[in-house]
């Protein structure tokens, strides 16, 4: 029993260290850097939402976009902003986002909805993004979502396309209007929503994972804090 004691006050003392092992990301921040890890190394910054940051990124322009927020809100940009890829456009000026690129995240080389656009000048220009992938091209030109006992139904669409050696990509951005922000909040609320990419004659469909319905989530905190 001694021994177990000791072992339990052992675990509290190095638990209790690595708590204290925590530094915010800026003054008041509730998102806290893992200053051990950051220790090791000093390129990345190991976030307590389950993400990171290239220090690079944040010196570079992360850090910028939030500079004039209080905490609270900057923390809420920063926590939809870091569920997806960006990058700073030096030639536009501009901070590009789109799905996470992250192999665990599986939206590359699969089917996924997010959201993609750019901010600039700290306002952010959103747009819903409905990509599919797969082996083979389906040449989609309209899609069809069944949320719960909804049915959305969008025609006519213009796709863009991707090809890599390993999958294809067929993508439309939608205007991140009243209409699909409602239609976000339904999926994100959903059981269980599913999109139909219709070609022709073919289709594919995507089932949206929970992973998916977060990252959406959150991001929409990221679109009202900078709109």
């Amino acid at each position: 029993m001694k021994q177990i004691a000791v072992v339990f006050f052992v675990l509290g003392i190095a638990c209790a260290g690595s708590a204290q092992n925590k530094a915010p990301l800026f003054p008041d921040s509730k998102l806290l850097i893992d200053a051990d890890l950051y220790k090791i190394n000093k390129e990345l910054m190991v976030l307590n939402n389950g993400t990171s940051i290239k220090t690079s990124d944040w010196n570079g322009y992360l850090k910028n976009l939030v500079s004039d927020f209080p905490a609270s809100t900057a923390d809420s940009i920063l926590d939809g902003l870091t569920l997806y890829y960006n990058e700073w456009d030096k030639v536009e000026r501009m901070i590009r986002f789109d799905a996470d690129r992250n192999p665990s995240a599986n939206y590359t080389g699969h089917s996924y909805i997010c959201f993609s656009g750019f901010i600039k000048d700290k306002k952010v220009i959103p747009f819903v993004k409905f990509n599919y992938s797969g082996p083979d091209w389906i040449y989609a030109n309209r899609i069809k979502l069944v949320c719960d006992d909804e049915t959305f139904e969008y025609d006519s669409l213009r796709f863009y396309t991707i090809a890599t050696t390993q999958y294809v990509s067929e993508y439309v951005l939608m205007p991140y209007n009243a209409e699909m922000q409602d239609l976000i909040t339904k999926i994100i609320n959903s059981k269980e929503t599913i999109i139909r990419f219709y070609g022709d004659p073919i289709y594919s469909d995507l089932l949206v994972t929970n992973r998916m319905k977060l990252d959406l989530k959150e991001f929409m905190k990221t679109i009202k804090a900078l709109q």
